[in-house]
């Protein structure tokens, strides 16, 4: 059995009577990180601003900022994922060069910014939420909550679609550009995904393992040539696709995926916990939707165990790790910890209970061995 690490689309009929999420709140582009260069720069960041982020994040997400101009100033996380408040103080005191602070909410969790948004209230510095793993968690909290000057996310991390970069601004005084850029959202670039994940689930019924050395190698360069396209782009807006849309205007739709994500992880997250796995979530709050069942790694080795059986866990940021975090272990070590540690199983609203019951199988005879 082959477990894709995404949702599939759904190729019959999708339900879009109720206007269930508000599409005019949102400006969309091809990614989230793209969504990230354009909302900084339209609350007036510019060219040699610092920006402290979390040292547990992706090369390619940052690669825009530093590209702009942007200095990133790095911290480590705590054990709970979280930005520490103390570190944060002590930074800003010291560097008036500090206009923003990047909070990012992991692997569908959300985090509790209130003593962030003090800090960044006491000394004028933006607070930017990155929701690019939580998109659906960030879609069913109370907006009343959110203190954020902006919000990022990357749907197709949650949906199965091409695109889903988009921005939410939070705040009044903003300067965004108008101009659409439709080259992307376009009903040939819809077909072409379609076809493309049609065709994975056929090889993945006829039993070819996607995640084999093979079809990797194969594609990593696919995603190389992608990535380079993506530079391309400017800030300007998109067009969200018409597959897009659809997703985002169904109630139906969402709902039930929040109901099938949730059930899959307190599925899967019991079983493990029964065979004596270490879960770095053992249960989940109302409104969480994770991204995935995480797992830790105590002995090493089970992401290449897992996919070698089909399964497309996955670990983060893993080989895009930050160069300047990369060369410095002892600055980050809670970073490095997660990277190596955890493992993050799917559960995604496609999957099935045979397939979790598969995973079951595969991870017990993990123990066995």
């Amino acid at each position: 059995m082959i477990i894709s690490a995404r949702p599939y689309p759904n190729f019959g009929k999708i339900p879009s009577k109720t206007r269930y999420f508000n599409l005019d709140e949102m400006t969309f582009y091809p990614l989230g990180r793209i969504a990230l260069l354009s909302g900084l720069t339209a609350l007036g960041l510019k060219k040699g601003d610092s920006i402290i982020m979390p040292a547990f994040i992706c090369q390619s997400f940052i690669q825009p900022l530093q590209s702009f101009g942007f200095n990133l100033v790095f911290i480590d996380i705590g054990k709970s994922l979280e930005l520490p408040v103390t570190v944060i103080t002590n930074i800003v005191e010291k560097d008036d060069s500090i206009k923003a602070i990047l909070v990012v909410h992991y692997f569908g969790l959300t985090q509790n910014i209130d003593e962030i948004a003090n800090v960044c209230q006491k000394y004028k510095i933006k607070i930017v939420e990155d929701a690019s793993h939580s998109f659906m968690s960030q879609l069913f909290r109370d907006r009343g909550s959110i203190k954020s000057d902006i919000e990022i996310f990357s749907m197709r991390k949650s949906l199965p679609v091409l695109d889903g970069g988009a921005l939410r601004i939070n705040t009044e005084n903003y300067r965004l550009k108008k101009s659409f850029n439709s080259r992307y959202a376009s009903i040939l670039n819809d077909i072409n995904y379609l076809i493309m994940r049609f065709f994975e689930r056929l090889i993945v019924a006829v039993g070819v393992n996607i995640y084999g050395q093979f079809v990797n190698r194969i594609k990593v360069k696919l995603r190389g040539k992608l990535s380079h396209e993506f530079q391309e782009y400017s800030t300007n807006p998109h067009h969200a696709s018409w597959q897009l849309k659809k997703y985002l205007r169904s109630e139906e739709y969402l709902q039930n995926t929040k109901y099938k994500i949730t059930n899959n992880f307190n599925q899967l997250s019991q079983t493990l916990q029964d065979l004596g796995f270490r879960l770095f979530l053992k249960s989940i709050k109302d409104n969480i939707i994770p991204q995935a069942c995480i797992v830790f790694d105590d002995r090493g080795g089970m992401v290449d165990y897992l996919r070698l059986n089909g399964i497309g866990a996955w670990q983060w940021p893993g080989e895009e790790m930050p160069q300047e975090v990369a060369q410095n272990y002892r600055q980050y070590p809670n970073t490095f910890l997660f990277d190596e540690k955890l493992v993050l199983i799917p559960i995604h609203q496609s999957m099935s209970n045979k397939k979790i019951n598969y995973i079951t199988h595969i991870l017990s005879k993990w123990i066995e061995s």
